[in-house]
Parts: C-alpha cells; structure tokens; sequence
C-alpha cells in the first residue's frame, strides 16, 4: 500500500495540476487465447486480452495507470507514450503486487504499450502477446478532418502481432500466425461494414515483436497519412503504410464511390497469408459501425478439450504441433572413442534455452545418448524473470535417473548420460512455465539392426 502512495506522490510532484485525468487499469495474467477456430494460443496478457485494452486519451492529459499483477510471475510496464522514465516505477512488479502511474500526455499519435518486467524478460513477455495501443489524440486537427469539417464514419484502430510455436522461432523471426487485432483473418470471417464514400481514419500500430509490414487497401490510395500519428507529419497519396515493430500511423481514407469488398492486408506477402488480411465490406445500406476497437478477443484460463492445435511459445502445446525429434540408435556414436591419448564423448543430443523456452521441446533418445542443455539467450544479467539465465529442472519422474542441472549462463552447456529407460518432464526452476520432455527408449533389436 505504502508502496502504491509513494510512487503515486513522486509522480504527481512532477506534473501540473490538471483537471483531465485519464484513468485505466491493467492486470497481468497468464492466458490462452483463442486464435482461429479451433486453435489456441498460451502466453501473456493485459486483461486478458491480447491485444489488451485500447486506451484512448487527448493530448495534454494527464494519464493514470493502475498496473495490477495477477499473475504467478514477475510482470511490467512499458508506454510509449510517456516521456518520463517509467521502468523505475512499472518495472519486475512481482505477484500480488500493485503500482500507480501518472504521466502527461505531451506528444500526439499512436503508441504502443507492452510488458516491461525487465532485462531479458521484456522480449520473451512481449512475443507471448502481452502488448497493446494508446492513442492520443491531437489538439490540432487531421487534414482530412478539417477539409471536410467532420468527424470519421469510422475510427478502426488495427494492431498487427506475431504468434510464435517456440523460442527458437522468436529468436528467428519465424512466426507461426500473423494477425489482425489478435485473430488469423479476423475480419474475413467479420468483414466491416463501410458505405462508398465513407470518411475512414485507421488507426494502425505493428506492435511486432518481429516483422515488418507495409499496410495496404486493395482498391484503393491512401489520402494522408501519419507517420506515428501524429498531425505535423503528414504523407500525401501513398499506396502502402511501411512500419517495423513498434511503428505506427494514423490513415485517412474515404471509400470510393464503388460498392464491394475492399482488402485491408500487410502487402508483405509471406507473412499476409499467415493471417494478416481483412475486409472492408462497403454497401449503400451497410449498417453504421463507429468504431472498431484494437483488442483481442476474451482470452479463456484453460485449453478446451476441442482444441484441434494448441501453441505454446515456451512450453509444451498439442503433441501433433510439436514435432518431437527421435534420434536413432548409432552405435558408433554411442560408444567413447579413443583418440590418441583422449577419449571423445558420444556425440550428444543439443536441447538449446532459447528465447524462454526449450527447443527442441520434446525429444526421444536411445539407452546410452548424452544430452546436453545449450543456453543460447544472451541477456543473462539481472535476475529471475528479468534474466535470460537458464536451469533444467525435472518435475515428472517415470524413470530411474532424473537430473537437475546448474543454472546456466549465455554459452554455457551441461551434459547428462541417460544409461536405462526412462521418461522425464522437466522445467526451468527461474521461469517454470518453460517446460520440456526427454523421453528415453530401450532400442529394439530391428531398431538396433538398423544402427549398424
């Protein structure tokens, strides 16, 4: 409690007395979100939602934000929108823990906020979908606003995002799904219902955490455009909206006079059809919509027993998306060899900690393998969830030979020699939601045969 006055005061010392003060909430939990039919999602988020609240303010505000941490680890808070120094105040918040924020919002555009518990773990908690849009609108107007001198038909605020299958894709930029406001094709399946002439202004944020977009219509150019949102940087008659991760802009658009659908897609192909496409329906007795809102859909606390995929970015999703590496027996590369005056280990089976997660999760070796953990994530400073430090950890013992390994530092390896069959589930003791499986088999004589 003392706590929340403290930072509360300190803030408030810095900031004029204002009588607009914008207030939200935030809570931090851990979530499964639900991505296309059928498929699901677990990670991160802010109110349960991914992206989380939007949060909408005018230039000169003053901001409050009440950050709530439900969750059973340690999260934070990032918001670009704040000139000031906000990790001293929102940063490693642990479970249980709440924080009050003030900041003016001095600079108008479209930010993007995200979680920021610190070092390592800003990174790992962002690409699991903890991340969202505040806006702050401007005092001056946009042109379009002012040529026509009224407001949009429609407000339609978009932020596109990443889902990752594991760490090592992360680390890659390899991502599983990119989307819409959350959801693969989530307004193919709900086109947004315009009429032909229509005053649009898009609010678009590519929160990342990896690729870059070039936001496009189909059948359409782009009247001015924002760079950051912001009223004073202004583009004229453009195809494409090219931001990197954590770049936005505010578009200003009207319908031509044409009925029909009009795409709405990052012109990057590759990652377009991996989910980030929607459609603008434009009718002449459309019904009215004002705004569609930059948040994902409610996220649920369990997987549903339906599920026909299950992702998990740092532990273990549905058997099938998993694809679990077996290594063959090869007794030649099972047995020391001796080299002059050394003697080689067998070859070992690289499990990497990478990006919080194990990678590859789930692996199945003969009797008489080596296994050996590689850290390869390089912000090993700090500590707990701020740390890419790494141990493994066995939680599920079916068999005669579990491990603990030492908790390991960028580039640092451990080994294990499993000699009998066994099967172990295992985890990170700093960030137990990573979660691995080795699986150890006793070869069959056909296997066995088939080694030699």
């Amino acid at each position: 409690m003392w706590k929340r006055i403290a930072a509360l005061l300190v803030l408030s010392l810095s900031l004029p007395a204002l009588a607009a003060v914008k207030r939200f909430e935030l809570t931090t939990h851990s979530s499964v979100f639900p991505v296309d039919q059928g498929v699901y999602v677990k990670g991160f988020s802010f109110n349960e939602m991914s992206p989380g609240p939007l949060l909408v303010v005018e230039e000169g505000d003053t901001v409050e934000i009440v950050l709530r941490n439900e969750d059973f680890v340690t999260h934070g808070l990032s918001i670009h929108a704040a000139n000031t120094q906000t990790s001293k105040f929102l940063g490693n918040v642990q479970p249980g823990e709440e924080r009050v924020f003030r900041f003016q919002a001095d600079f108008p555009g479209v930010f993007m906020y995200h979680c920021a518990p610190g070092g390592h773990g800003i990174m790992a908690h962002t690409m699991g979908g903890q991340h969202g849009m505040i806006v702050v609108e401007p005092k001056k107007k946009y042109r379009l606003e002012a040529q026509l001198g009224r407001a949009p038909d429609l407000k339609l605020y978009l932020v596109q995002s990443e889902w990752y299958a594991s760490g090592r894709d992360f680390f890659d930029g390899r991502a599983t799904y990119v989307v819409f406001n959350g959801q693969n094709f989530r307004y193919v399946k709900e086109p947004i219902p315009v009429r032909p002439g229509d005053y649009i202004r898009i609010y678009f944020l590519n929160a990342g955490p990896n690729l870059t977009s070039t936001f496009h219509v189909v059948g359409g150019v782009w009247e001015y455009m924002y760079y950051q949102g912001n009223p004073d940087n202004v583009v004229k008659g453009s195809q494409t909206a090219l931001a990197g991760p954590s770049d936005s802009w505010v578009i200003e658009w009207r319908v031509p006079p044409v009925e029909g659908d009009y795409t709405l897609v990052t012109h990057v192909f590759g990652t377009a059809i991996k989910g980030a496409l929607g459609i603008l329906r434009a009718k002449k007795d459309a019904p009215r919509v004002a705004e569609v809102r930059a948040e994902g859909p409610k996220a649920l606390k369990e997987v549903p027993q339906e599920a026909k995929r299950v992702l998990d970015p740092y532990g273990l999703g549905t058997p099938t998306h998993e694809h679990t590496v077996r290594k063959a027996p090869d007794p030649a590369l099972l047995q020391p060899v001796a080299v002059g005056e050394r003697t080689l280990d067998p070859l070992p089976v690289t499990i990497q900690m990478v990006g919080n997660s194990f990678y590859p999760k789930v692996v199945e070796v003969p009797v008489g393998t080596t296994v050996e953990f590689v850290n390869e994530d390089v912000f090993d400073l700090l500590e707990g969830e701020r740390t890419g430090r790494h141990d493994a950890v066995v939680v599920d013992v079916k068999g005669p030979e579990p491990f603990v390994s030492p908790k390991l530092g960028h580039g640092e390896r451990w080994r294990v020699t499993f000699t009998q069959p066994g099967e172990y589930t295992y985890i990170c003791s700093i960030h137990p939601y990573m979660r691995g499986i080795i699986r150890v088999y006793a070869p069959t004589p056909q296997e066995a045969h088939k080694g030699h």
